[in-house]
């Protein structure tokens, strides 16, 4: 490479410079000048890092600015040749233009000195901006690969981090052609067996050269020893491709292959997805390849990710069926089991009261108590396969349920002085009502106290106690499986007892199903282990919570929240026959003491209301009551059916739970009076 050019109309000159230069083994270059415009086309067709002109030439200051603004990234050194005695006369513009002067005649050791300095500063500048070059594309090449992250964090779609994967690659690294072999193979859940090549290219390959890209990544498959290489054929690969718009009709021929090429697996630890190979024209450097290894790897780590998701997907599936196959056998057994149990009790209950020997009464009686246990576990059985079926039904009401603590007491009375367990029930004198459905807190009350006498030795003791407590005294408890606890009152059952006890990494196991503590007096008491499961699961259902204060040896408290009825934040559902009040008008009035604003908007938002023609309405305040009434004109009784109907299913979504909180619906023919405290809608 060229690097000296000197310029000048005097071949003595040009002579003299170029024996100077050669003598240190410069390299340069002489031009005789002639004219302006042929000396920058020479200087545009060469590569030059430092111009010597002579003062001589005319307009040498205009030739000097041409030759600064040829190339500007690549900074052209320019220096003027001049006479001593012409130095004054020297235009002070073109000082910006020329970088040194050196005075004629020349001497050698300036001249040199000069043009090493200057050599050296190019040199130097030229790595400067090559660094700077570099940094910069390192910089660029950091940044997209952050983007990248932050698009596939979260991602589950392959085919969207595959997308990801060549945009990356093609903003990094400027690809003219990249391929990629994506593995698929066959499992339970996914029975193709079908690769796939993925082919992004500025133009399309030729079919020999896609061929020969096919035989490249298999052969790369099996030189990365992958355990899947061997079921790869140019047979088996189904090839996708995608072209840029603007190269559609045109197309690579084998030339493509002798580019620069990278080639890597997209695998992760020992999962291997594919190899991808890419093609481009000019060489890669080293920062391309890290570049490179990086955004394969990285999106490797998501596909392992979205493969294992797909897996755990899929098995929770598999997983549901199977359990919800489990629930059936266990539904349709349960069944099968309880329908010949009927026929033997009534056939014990008939022998019991025949005459026969006492042996025999013995043994019937040993019979009919083997038939209610066995009815007990059939019953919990058919219970817990509702629960989990979601078939299982409440009948919600307001109740006080002292009704429910003194059938417990009653219930479990002659066990206890069959034990001689010391059994007492207490409650707080005027418990507010709850709202629940009292044969499942019945239930709960039955299942908690038989495991307190079963567990409870001879001559223990065994209390339940109901009193009132506030969701602030509930919070620093160790719920099993803590609901959100809203303020307010709850009513609090505790069921303590002497018995055996729990260890306290056996708490949380006794709610689970067929879970029961080991040992010899877990063996003799029996069961199968689904009492709490179920009344875990009917305390959830009355939004309820429970904890377990318990030590071995010395015995458990079993404590009970319920939540307390309350009369402003709950309403007793009561939707009457719908009816015309007069021979053209039907009406509906809803009446609670919460405002009913939102949910009429609710109700218009849905067209329930607003889309009915000849229709009145009202919203006013009674006695502290927010009523609202709507009159219908010309309305037929079935439609009318349907209105309320709509109506009641929409209380149903607009509440959050059916237990304590609902709106009194109620159909009325008179309509207001002039008192009333008309409300805004």
């Amino acid at each position: 490479m060229t690097n000296i050019l000197t310029i000048s109309k005097n071949i003595n000159l040009l002579n003299e410079i170029s024996a100077l230069l050669d003598e240190y083994q410069l390299q340069h270059c002489s031009f005789i000048y002639k004219n302006e415009d042929e000396t920058i086309n020479f200087i545009k067709e060469n590569n030059f890092d430092i111009v010597l002109a002579d003062s001589e030439i005319e307009e040498y200051t205009i030739l000097l600015k041409k030759i600064k603004n040829i190339d500007l990234e690549n900074n052209i050194f320019t220096l003027l040749l001049y006479d001593k005695d012409n130095f004054n006369n020297i235009n002070n513009d073109s000082t910006g233009f020329i970088d040194a002067f050196i005075q004629k005649p020349v001497l050698k050791n300036i001249l040199i000195s000069t043009v090493n300095s200057y050599l050296k500063i190019k040199k130097n500048i030229d790595k400067f901006k090559s660094d700077n070059k570099e940094l910069n594309k390192s910089l660029y090449q950091l940044d997209v690969l952050y983007n990248t992250s932050s698009q596939l964090s979260g991602n589950l779609d392959g085919e969207k981090v595959y997308e990801i994967m060549f945009e990356t690659l093609e903003k990094t690294l400027s690809f003219n052609t990249a391929a990629a072999l994506m593995y698929c193979t066959p499992n339970k859940y996914n029975k193709t067996d079908s690769n796939r090549l993925i082919i992004h290219s500025l133009k399309k390959p030729e079919n020999n050269v896609l061929e020969i890209l096919k035989e490249k990544l298999i052969q790369h498959a099996k030189e990365y020893n992958n355990t899947d290489s061997s079921l790869l054929n140019t047979s088996n690969i189904t090839t996708e491709e995608h072209i840029k718009p603007s190269y559609q009709n045109e197309e690579y021929d084998i030339k493509l292959l002798s580019y620069d090429k990278l080639a890597a697996p997209i695998r992760v630890k020992d999962k291997t997805f594919g190899v991808i190979l890419i093609y481009r024209n000019k060489p890669f450097a080293k920062e391309d390849v890290v570049c490179f290894q990086s955004i394969v790897h990285q999106v490797a780590s998501y596909l392992r990710a979205i493969r294992l998701y797909d897996e755990i997907k899929n098995a929770n599936v598999e997983l549901k069926k199977l359990e919800r196959i489990k629930s059936e056998f266990v539904s349709i057994v349960s069944h099968e089991l309880r329908t010949p149990l009927t026929p033997i009790n009534l056939s014990l209950n008939f022998l019991s009261n025949e005459e026969s020997s006492p042996n025999a009464k013995k043994a019937v009686d040993m019979a009919k108590r083997n038939v209610t246990r066995l009815t007990g576990i059939i019953e919990d059985l058919l219970d817990l396969s509702r629960i989990e079926t979601g078939k299982f039904s409440f009948d919600y009401k307001k109740y006080n349920i002292k009704a429910s603590l003194d059938l417990a007491y009653k219930t479990f009375e002659g066990q206890a002085k069959g034990k001689n367990i010391e059994f007492s029930v207490t409650q707080d004198e005027n418990l507010p009502d709850i709202y629940a459905d009292p044969k499942r807190i019945d239930q709960i009350l039955t299942n908690i106290t038989n495991n307190a006498m079963k567990f409870t030795p001879n001559g223990g003791k065994i209390t339940i106690n109901a009193t009132t407590i506030n969701a602030d005294d509930v919070k620093n408890q160790n719920l099993i499986d803590p609901i959100e606890i809203p303020k307010g009152e709850y009513i609090h059952i505790s069921i303590k007892d002497t018995g055996l006890g729990i260890k306290d990494g056996d708490i949380y196991k006794i709610f689970n199903k067929f879970s029961q503590i080991e040992n010899s007096l877990t063996r003799n008491a029996g069961g199968i282990g689904l009492g709490l499961t179920i009344t875990k699961n009917f305390i959830d259902a009355h939004l309820g919570s429970v904890w377990v204060i318990s030590e071995e040896n010395k015995g458990s408290d079993f404590n009970i929240i319920i939540p307390v009825f309350s009369d402003v934040k709950a309403f007793s559902i009561s939707l009457n026959e719908s009816k015309k009040t007069t021979d053209t008008t039907s009406l509906i009035t809803m009446e609670s003491n919460k405002d009913l604003t939102d949910f009429i908007n609710i109700l218009k938002e849905e067209n329930i209301i607003k889309t009915l023609k000849n229709s009145n309405e009202i919203l006013y305040t009674k006695n502290n009551s927010f009523i609202y009434k709507i009159y219908f004109k010309n309305l037929q009784k079935s439609a009318l059916d349907f209105i309320t109907a709509q109506i009641k299913e929409k209380i149903n979504l607009y509440i959050n739970s059916p237990i304590g909180q609902s709106y009194d619906i109620v159909l009325e023919k008179d309509v207001f009076n002039k008192e009333d405290e008309i409300h805004p809608l």
